[in-house]
């Protein structure tokens, strides 16, 4: 199924061209097995060789091959990191990758409303945006209680309130 998106490039660090990740996960053990990353932007995707990978308190810092400056590691804020599914922070039971929960259609007893474009991240938790079959576009909460059976293999989520649709 593709790339897994597994963190972001927030910025330089230090002289050596390092880069700081923010990870999705919040889990930072899996970058110690990486050997190559593909890095995406609105405007390019290209493959790195990661040299070296570090912690740095709840976080890490990255050093790719060829990226020796912090100038040139500024030119790769903003980046999300891509890796193979197999690459990816494992999942606990009741975790789904957000590159899983997206394009799944959402049904309310047994009718299917819409389908998810994205996921955002907002102050009180992640939010589905979803394209409902009128064309609108909705922002609903990723919680219990709103948000009941999820399978990723029908490709379809139940939502649980009908009124949180506006």
């Amino acid at each position: 199924m593709g790339l897994i998106a597994i963190g972001k490039i927030r910025t330089s660090h230090g002289v050596k061209g390092f880069v700081k990740v923010v990870s999705f996960s919040g889990e930072t053990d899996h970058y110690f097995d990486l050997k190559k990353v593909t890095l995406k932007s609105d405007r390019s995707e290209q493959d790195y060789e990661i040299e070296e990978v570090k912690s740095l308190g709840d976080s890490v810092i990255l050093k790719f091959e060829g990226i020796d400056t912090p100038e040139k590691a500024r030119t790769l804020a903003g980046y999300e990191i891509l890796v193979s599914r197999e690459n990816a922070a494992p999942l606990e039971e009741g975790e789904f990758y957000h590159a899983d929960l997206v394009q799944c259609s959402l049904q309310i007893t047994g009718d299917v409303i819409g389908r998810v474009k994205s996921i955002i991240e907002g102050g009180g938790g992640e939010l589905f945006e979803v394209e409902l079959n009128s064309g609108e576009t909705v922002l609903i909460p990723f919680r219990d209680e709103f948000i009941g059976e999820i399978s990723i293999d029908s490709k379809l989520i139940e939502l649980k309130e009908k009124w949180i649709l506006g």
